[in-house]
């Protein structure tokens, strides 16, 4: 019987999936990506190595999902990674964007906050007959 990943596409396999862990490792050690974000990949490429370095997990899950060829199930579970992983980081922008979109609407109701407060001040502050600062001189 015929291994159902061979030795070599299984040490490469792996090989890649511990590099790629190891580079989202560092990506958030260096803060360029935050753990919230990362975890996602984190676990969905743990359960790739799993599933890599024990096919037999495979064959069980082909099983269970009834599909007939394991290799079958593994494209199946790739194209699950990938969505997934999508999926996850597209939340994540969805909420990011709400959150810039309220920080700015504040920003802009502070402005005009701020606005209306420096013009009602200005001309008290100038004095009686005295033009407010940036006023054009009678002519």
């Amino acid at each position: 019987m015929h291994p159902i990943l061979p030795v070599e596409i299984q040490v490469l396999s792996l090989a890649f999936l511990l590099a790629f862990t190891a580079w989202v490792i560092w990506l958030i050690r260096s803060q360029r990506l935050h753990l919230r974000e990362s975890l996602a990949w984190l676990l969905t490429t743990l359960a790739a190595i799993a599933v890599i370095a024990y096919p037999k997990l495979l064959v069980a899950g082909a099983r269970l999902l009834g599909v007939e060829v394991p290799a079958n199930a593994l494209f199946g579970l790739g194209l699950l990674y990938l969505a997934a992983n999508v999926l996850a980081a597209t939340i994540a922008i969805s909420a990011n964007t709400a959150r810039v979109r309220r920080l700015t609407q504040e920003c802009a109701l502070l402005r005009a906050e701020i606005e209306a407060l420096r013009a009602s001040v200005a001309p008290r502050a100038a004095g009686p007959g005295v033009a407010p600062p940036g006023a054009l001189p009678p002519g």
